[in-house]
């Protein structure tokens, strides 16, 4: 036994560093594990993931000590171990605000989030700084020790086999097949085993794997996307218009015919920013407009404001398998809303302070049908006056842009109520200057600088109903406003929700407004995509258009949104998704609105990532 305990204490003097690689690449798992509530109560799932970890922890560890030379099996440790580090760091913060993790695919878009900087720095709490810290220590330790053990090629071998076979079973079990479970059910978001194999549902998703089968697979699906969808998916698409009823004329349809349209996605402008006091234009616009009281944003995508922007185009959600706009450059929209207007006859353009090659939309809003994106830059308007919506229309040329032929679809994105909403920011300091009456030491500093970027983007539409009047414009000019997400960003825990009250944090701000229309409130459920078919209607575009969503005015269409949850929202309730709904699993209604919802959300995926209407042209 002697000989032993020698050979065992030999093995631990010379290899403990092996103990510090293992640390340091476990407690990146620990740390992103600790903030998913747990949605599955199926025991195996949490064993499923200790076994991806297992193996990938193993296989990576083994691989580096015992197939690559001492030098190069230190350096790639460290470079993996370094990766995932500063990855799970950004998953953290990243979920910390959106209350979701990021796909690989959105690291394109990083360079788009430094706007969020701010934020970010504020939800970097000492628990993650402590493991951070320790993981970063660990591997130092870990790569200081390296030692790069001698055994025969068989030995290697096993050892590197042992780890892969871990993944490959642990992969094989997870297979719905193997199990009989039905892909077409309606409950296939509350499977673990579907939830993996669609690997659509990015938090279900990790909890299913862990954080290193997530990264592989996510790789995978990033570097090798499904592009050639089968006779069989587009023939899923037909069948699906097939079965929806087909949109008949009603009380609402074509009463708008004609008439131009100023389409305007307000950044970030919640329910509660809004009041006669603070916003007394949009205060007057809902009360005196089709206000839309149950209009609901959901985050398909990572890029929140591109993918509200891209639904209310196209009535289409953006496929969470690909987060990049320019994944569509090349795509065809043969019914986006700016396309049938320009078949109508209208002049179309749309108006953003940002470059064009930002979220790629120079690129993107053309293959939508507009004639130009235009940035604010080209007419003088700059810098951080370009952010603030009270000097929109200022600008002259900017304005006789929008309006210098009729009729006219404008769509515009306002920018003002964009956080942050502390500290030194160019935007927010420019807007107090602006507006210094506003400024309050009884208030809240930070509900306050909000009401204050609140009031900024209510200048815009006064200014824009006093432009509209003095050249004649307003009578036959309809402005459409809806909001691309809730105000995230709201650095104190709960104070966003205590604002906003008992309203879901979906539900935003939407409106049309036509002078001289009868004020009217929609209670019904509404979402992004609705927009398309709805207008389409209003104004009496000619199309045989078939959308995912529905004319919220069609008497046959009581109201029906669904969210990245895979929840939903209909005349009876919101429903969020998860186990608590296990009590209504069995009721008719509920299963028929979960199949719809996954029916929606396959359908507009294989249309979008297909590029379904130009293989059917």
């Amino acid at each position: 036994m002697l000989p032993f305990l020698k050979k065992v204490k030999s093995f631990i003097k010379n290899y403990y560093f092996l103990v510090f690689c293992a640390i340091a690449l476990i407690l990146p798992e620990f740390w992103l594990k600790g903030l998913l509530p747990g949605v599955f109560k199926e025991s195996y799932v949490k064993l499923v993931a200790f076994l991806f970890d297992l193996g990938w922890i193993s296989l990576i560890i083994l691989f580096c000590v015992y197939a690559l030379p001492k030098q190069a099996g230190r350096l790639v440790f460290a470079g993996i171990s370094a990766f995932f580090i500063v990855f799970s760091f950004s998953e953290y913060v990243y979920y910390k605000i959106f209350d979701q993790f990021f796909w690989l695919g959105s690291i394109a878009l990083a360079g788009e989030g430094a706007a969020y900087l701010d934020e970010a720095i504020k939800v970097i709490d000492n628990e993650l700084i402590a493991y951070t810290l320790l993981a970063l220590a660990s591997t130092i330790i870990a790569c200081a020790k390296w030692r790069h053990p001698k055994l025969g090629r068989k030995n290697r071998c096993l050892l590197l086999v042992c780890p892969f076979l871990v993944i490959f079973i642990t992969h094989l079990c997870m297979q719905p097949t193997l199990h009989r479970d039905s892909v077409n059910r309606w409950d296939t978001w509350r499977k673990p085993r579907l939830v993996y194999k669609n690997f659509n549902d990015i938090n279900k998703s990790y909890e299913t794997t862990g954080l290193y089968q997530f990264t592989f697979l996510d790789a995978y699906h990033t570097l090798f996307p499904k592009r050639n969808y089968s006779d069989t998916d587009l023939a899923r698409v037909d069948e699906y218009f097939a079965q929806k009823e087909v949109p008949t004329p009603n009380a609402y349809t074509g009463i708008f015919e004609g008439k131009n349209v100023i389409a305007v996605m307000m950044e970030s402008m919640d329910t509660w920013m809004i009041d006669e006091e603070t916003t007394p234009t949009l205060h007057y616009l809902l009360k005196n407009g089709i206000h839309f009281t149950n209009y609901n944003a959901p985050f398909f995508g990572s890029g929140f404001t591109f993918g509200a922007e891209f639904a209310f185009n196209t009535g289409h959600f953006t496929p969470v398998a690909a987060v990049s706009a320019s994944n569509f450059s090349t795509h065809s929209f043969p019914y986006a809303l700016p396309r049938l207007f320009k078949e109508a006859g209208y002049t179309v353009n749309s108006f953003h302070f940002n470059s064009p090659e930002f979220y790629n939309r120079g690129i993107m809003h053309k293959s939508f049908g507009y004639n130009k994106y235009n940035s604010f830059g080209e007419f003088g308007l700059t810098g951080v006056e370009a952010e603030l919506d009270s000097n929109i229309l200022k600008n002259d040329l900017l304005y006789e842009k929008m309006t210098e032929s009729v009729p006219f679809f404008n769509f515009l994105v306002t920018y003002s109520a964009h956080l942050p909403y502390l500290g030194d920011d160019p935007k927010l300091l420019l807007a107090k200057e602006y507006r210094p009456d506003m400024i309050s030491a009884d208030e809240d500093e930070e509900r306050n600088n909000i009401r204050i970027l609140a009031a900024d983007t209510d200048s815009f539409f006064r200014q824009l109903l006093e432009r509209l009047e003095a050249d004649g414009l307003l009578d036959d000019t309809v402005i459409v406003a809806y909001t691309d997400h809730y105000a995230y960003g709201v650095s104190k825990d709960g104070a966003e929700k205590n604002w906003k009250g008992d309203t879901l944090s979906y539900t935003v701000p939407a409106f049309i407004y036509a002078h001289g229309t009868k004020p009217e409130k929609i209670a019904k459920p509404m979402m992004t995509i609705d927009w398309a078919p709805t207008l389409v209607n209003l104004f009496g575009l000619k199309t045989d258009a078939k959308y995912i969503g529905g004319d919220i005015f069609s008497p046959d269409n009581s109201g029906f949104a669904l969210f990245e949850t895979w929840g939903f929202m209909d005349e009876t309730g919101y429903y969020p998704g998860g186990e608590e709904e296990e009590s209504l699993s069995e009721t008719e209604h509920y299963q028929t609105q979960k199949q719809r919802v996954k029916e929606s959300i396959e359908t507009n995926d294989i249309i979008v990532l297909s590029d379904y209407y130009k293989k059917i042209e």
